[in-house]
């Protein structure tokens, strides 16, 4: 485990943004009003938009791995398992946007994002919180979007290696070299944000000492440095209503009319996209009380370069939907989405909000920001 980084208390987390606000002096900075973090709103729901991606309008049929399944789908719910899922990872962030920042003619969003991770291990009937890492970034426009001037895109670099380090809590991140940004900026940086989450949960999971031990990630794991990882699964609770799925008979059904067939206790057949190393596969976990088609249930990705499933593989993906099966008790009703949520999963979301910046000191850091830059200008 790496070491622990610094973050300890509110002065000092004071002195480290009145650094960041010194790097943009010579400039103005106007504060949003707002305290609450709810930028994320503006994305509606991250996962469910990232799968959506995959499948644009006319590239959007899967194929059956598994033609000769009954119905097109397998009961689980009273099979026998080997317990393999042992670990289970989930990443969170929280946007809030600081401001606006004025230099020359120039001008751009800053935001600040709560990036963390938890890691909870079972160990035979008891789930153990063994590792969980956060970071506190703040994302700008790279200089070659035009937004940023060299001199203040120099200082930042330079009280980022500082922070890097000092294995700070804090970091700085940019919008992609050369991106072209024709949509919102802010939107542009939710996306870095998630990707810095998603980056901080690869690192984490690499991390792991399993043997031969399985993860389960919350979401999907179709991003390159995922599919290295060894026995491992993705567990996504919102998934694409795009795709319709080929059941090997030549009449693709829509994910509607085919999912509502897949009933408490059952898994999907298994499919893949041409052209891609990740198959999945859908488990219902709860269909009481009566939902609509698509609730209750999960989405499971399993990194696969093959076109055929052996019997041993076939086997695997039963003990593994199985064993995901027995994980929706206890119920975490009336939590939202709980029909969808596995108990691991919600441990580790519990474990991460723990450690949320407090609100009021989130929203701190703007005022902080603009007493800095306005007192280096006045100086």
């Amino acid at each position: 485990m790496e070491p622990r980084r610094t973050f300890t208390d509110y002065q000092t987390q004071i002195e480290q943004i009145r650094r960041l606000g010194e790097c943009l002096c010579g400039g103005e900075f106007i504060e949003s009003p707002f305290d609450e973090p709810v930028e994320e709103e503006r994305r509606g729901d991250p996962d469910q938009s990232d799968d959506d991606q995959r499948f644009p309008a006319d590239v959007n049929i899967c194929t059956t791995l598994e033609p000769e399944l009954t119905e097109g789908k397998q009961d689980i719910s009273a099979m026998e398992y080997e317990p393999r899922l042992i670990y289970f990872l989930d990443g969170s962030l929280r946007t809030k946007y600081l401001g606006e920042y004025i230099h020359e003619e120039r001008a751009f969003p800053i935001l600040a994002t709560e990036v963390s991770c938890a890691v909870v291990r079972k160990n035979e009937r008891y789930l153990e919180p063994i590792r969980r890492e956060k970071r506190l970034v703040f994302i700008f426009p790279h200089r070659d979007t035009g937004l940023v001037s060299d001199t203040v895109y120099e200082r930042l670099l330079a009280l980022n290696e500082i922070w890097i380090q000092q294995n700070n809590l804090l970091r700085i991140e940019f919008l992609a070299r050369g991106a072209q940004e024709t949509r919102d900026v802010r939107y542009s940086m939710l996306g870095r944000a998630r990707y810095t989450m998603r980056t901080l949960e690869h690192e984490v999971a690499q991390s792991l000492t399993r043997n031969n031990d399985w993860l389960v990630m919350d979401g999907a794991i179709r991003i390159g440095e995922f599919l290295n990882l060894e026995n491992t699964i993705g567990l996504a609770k919102s998934f694409s209503r795009k795709p319709t799925f080929d059941l090997g008979d030549g009449n693709p059904l829509m994910i509607t009319t085919y999912l509502s067939r897949v009933r408490d206790g059952e898994r999907s057949a298994v499919f893949k996209k041409e052209n891609e190393e990740v198959a999945f596969w859908y488990v219902r976990l709860r269909t009481y009380p009566p939902m609509e088609p698509l609730g209750g249930l999960v989405k499971v990705d399993f990194h696969l370069e093959e076109n055929e499933l052996s019997q041993d593989l076939i086997h695997l993906i039963n003990e593994i939907s199985a064993e995901l099966y027995a994980f929706r008790s206890p119920s975490l009703y009336p939590l939202p989405r709980w029909p969808s949520l596995i108990y691991p999963i919600r441990l580790t979301e519990l474990m991460m909000r723990s450690t949320f910046i407090n609100i009021e000191m989130l929203g701190s850091y703007g005022r902080e920001l603009r007493q800095t830059i306005r007192g280096g200008n006045a100086g």
